[in-house]
C-alpha cells in the first residue's frame, strides 16, 4: 500500500512541477499527453512491483533479484508506451513527459525495493 501510494504522488508531484514549468515559459503543457504518459508510468510502475510481491518471505538475494527484474519491467514497459504514443497516437510531446514520469516512478520503484530488500531476511550461513 505504501509502495502504490509513493507512485501515485511521484506522478502528481511530477505532473504538477510539469505543468506550472510550462506555464512559466510559456509552452503548452499538452495534458492529453501528459494524461497518456502519467497513466502509462503508473501503470508499468505497478506491474514493476509484481516480481517482489511474488518474492516475499524469501532471501534477500531473491528479493534483490526480483526488484532487478521489477526494474526491467518498468523500463521496458515505459518504451513500450513511449513507442505505442510516438507511433500509433501520432503524440510526440509524451516522450518528454514520459521520461519525466519515468524517472520520477523509478526514484518511488527504487525506494519501494530497497525497503523490501532490506527487511527480507538474511541468507542463512552455510
Amino acid at each position: 500500500m505504501r509502495n502504490a501510494v509513493a507512485l501515485l504522488i511521484s506522478i502528481l508531484v511530477t505532473a504538477g512541477a510539469g505543468y506550472a514549468l510550462c506555464a512559466a515559459v510559456g509552452w503548452d503543457a499538452r495534458p492529453s499527453a501528459m494524461a497518456f504518459a502519467a497513466a502509462t508510468a503508473l501503470v508499468t510502475g505497478a506491474i514493476a512491483f509484481v516480481p517482489v510481491i511474488l518474492a516475499r518471505g524469501t532471501n534477500q538475494a531473491t528479493v534483490a533479484q526480483a526488484a532487478l527484474v521489477g526494474t526491467v519491467i518498468h523500463l521496458l514497459g515505459c518504451l513500450a508506451g513511449a513507442a505505442v504514443m510516438l507511433l500509433v497516437i501520432r503524440m510526440p510531446a509524451a516522450l518528454y513527459w514520459i521520461l519525466a514520469f519515468y524517472w520520477a516512478t523509478l526514484i518511488a520503484l527504487v525506494i519501494g525495493f530497497t525497503r523490501a530488500v532490506r527487511t527480507a531476511p538474511m541468507t542463512p550461513k552455510q
